[in-house]
């Protein structure tokens, strides 16, 4: 029943004609997902659920047990029960829990399987090429196959344990290919200058007949002041002066309030002016820069439009115009005041702390109770340290808690947000907020997708703002002063080479970037997401 159960819900995906490991990824956990028993395990047991773990765990979306019950129930299945008496079977439940999280499960990999004593997360990569540990059990067959050939197989037709022990050995596969893309790359700088070079030419090209950055015939602030940032820090002075009349036409924009923009979105224009503004490091631009983060100062909501500390939003910045902030505007604000000038003790940030606090799953310092629009039931905090859009509301979705609250889903590039922010008011690494962000960061590390969307139910939601959480995740990690992300597993990630060489082997023949997986958030446009990418080698220098 299992069997056919597997072989109905694999065929209900279509994969693409040359499918990436990804998508064999995807579309073999798709069908796996709707096979787990009610006692949170899969299959016949402990060790093929111990594999299934291994394939979601190694494979290129990285699930934590906090992604959803998929991975959590099945994790509470092997926790419950006794040591295997096989030791291939210990082997891989132990094997399981250690890349989950090895220090949190600590104990139990202890009293089950001590040859992981000492742990290195290489080791495990290494048992695709026979060169793992002596004392290591040899259940993983030694094999030059790639994660795509390995998944391939199944095309063809497997029972339900030969299934999950493919995709386990595909996932050691895929930790093994990534490992040694990482041991070869070339230098970073060179990498990140070649690549900046191709995706400024681009946006050169990309200018419309004002010259500068349009869209729909007409010139788009926002967009102009993204492409003038990145041109600005380029190495070629030739970049920098195409730059100066999208700097002057900014300018420009500057309204009565202190505002820059063409009539939209005051706060996001207002703040990406900024940005661009101030690289050009003109001391004639001082008053300009001193009324614009006046007018970013306006918009948060504080007494002054009669909210109190006790409120929701209080704190908060949105797009200015409407009284729902959220933390991507506030991010945008934040920075801007920085590259202004004010500094972490201007009570600016310091009323942005509470705000920070209330869209952060961390009970210890967000007890409040939150409604969010047309949902009658209570939202409340979860307790993985990362963050949601607002107070009560995730573009990722939300779960359930056994007293019926719902819990916003935390999810990438709004807990990079998070912690950008924390850094910018003044919070140091010892923070406990800040902590429990970067405790999210170190279990959802990725560059393949936004981590926190529940990707099984649709395979491309992690897509969604996918380079926006690229530039958001490097301007956080560079402000706050990490320099390794270091996964539960131990594994250490020099998170500014990877994202170099992620975003490298990415950009497209023209020099452009495109969010081809999904166009939501305007990332279907290859001048903003190349702004962005650039944008993201700035942060990165």
């Amino acid at each position: 029943m299992i069997l056919t159960t597997l072989i109905l819900a694999l065929s209900t995906v279509a994969l693409p004609q040359e499918p990436s490991a990804k998508d064999l990824f995807d579309h073999t956990l798709a069908g796996l997902r709707m096979t787990q028993a009610a006692d949170g395990s899969y299959g016949s047991g402990a060790a093929d659920t111990a594999n299934v773990i291994l394939g979601m765990t190694l494979g290129p979306r990285a699930y934590r047990v906090e992604d959803g019950p998929f991975v959590r129930d099945a994790v509470a299945f092997l926790l419950g029960k006794d040591s295997a008496t096989e030791a291939d079977d210990a082997f891989r439940i132990t094997l399981a829990l250690q890349v989950l999280d090895a220090k949190l499960y600590q104990k139990v990999i202890a009293s089950t399987c001590s040859i992981f004593a000492e742990f290195d997360l290489a080791q495990v990569a290494a048992l695709a090429t026979g060169q793992a540990p002596k004392n290591w059990p040899t259940c993983f067959p030694q094999t030059s196959d790639s994660a795509v050939s390995i998944l391939m197989q199944l095309q063809n037709g497997h029972g339900y344990s030969q299934t999950v022990d493919l995709l386990a050995q595909a996932g050691v596969a895929y930790l093994a290919e990534k490992t040694a893309q990482t041991a070869k790359t070339p230098g970073t700088e060179a990498i990140m200058l070649e690549s900046f070079t191709r995706g400024a030419d681009f946006l050169l090209a990309a200018r419309g007949e004002s010259g500068l950055w349009e869209v729909f015939g007409q010139a788009e602030p926002g967009m102009t002041a993204l492409a003038a940032r990145a041109l600005m820090i380029s190495p070629r002075e030739s970049d920098r002066k195409a730059a100066e009349p999208a700097l002057k036409w900014l300018r420009s924009l500057q309204q009565e309030d202190g505002s820059i923009h063409a009539g939209r979105l005051p706060n996001y224009v207002t703040a990406a002016a900024i940005g661009a503004i101030s690289e050009a490091h003109d001391p004639a631009d001082a008053e300009l820069l001193k009324r614009a983060a006046g007018f970013l100062r306006s918009l948060q909501l504080d007494g002054g439009e009669g909210y109190s500390e006790g409120d929701k939003f209080y704190g908060g910045i949105g797009y200015g115009g409407d009284l729902r902030p959220d933390l991507s505007n506030l991010q945008y604000a934040l920075q801007a005041l920085n590259e202004a000038g004010v500094h972490a003790d201007d009570p600016a940030f310091q009323r942005a702390i509470l705000f920070l606090e209330r869209t952060q799953n961390r009970s210890e310092s967000n007890t409040g109770e939150y409604h969010d629009q047309g949902n009658p039931k209570p939202f409340r905090s979860g307790n993985d340290g990362g963050a949601a859009y607002y107070p009560g509301n995730s573009p990722a979705g939300s779960t359930q808690s056994p007293d019926g609250t719902l819990i916003a889903r935390s999810y990438g590039s709004m807990t990079y947000a998070l912690l950008k922010c924390y850094t910018l008011a003044g919070l140091t690494k010892d923070d406990p907020r800040v902590q429990a962000a970067i405790g999210w960061i170190q279990r959802h590390w990725t560059l393949e997708v936004n981590p926190g969307f529940d990707s099984l139910r649709d395979p491309r939601a992690g897509f969604q703002g996918l380079y926006y959480y690229y530039l958001t995740l490097a301007e956080a990690l560079r402000a706050s002063g990490l320099e390794k992300v270091v996964t539960p597993a131990g594994a250490e990630h020099d998170w500014a080479a990877e994202l170099v060489a992620h975003l490298a082997s990415n950009q497209l023949e023209d020099g452009s970037w495109v969010n081809a997986d999904a166009p939501r958030w305007w990332e279907g446009n290859p001048v903003l997401c190349t702004a962005y990418a650039l944008n993201t080698y700035r942060a990165i220098r």
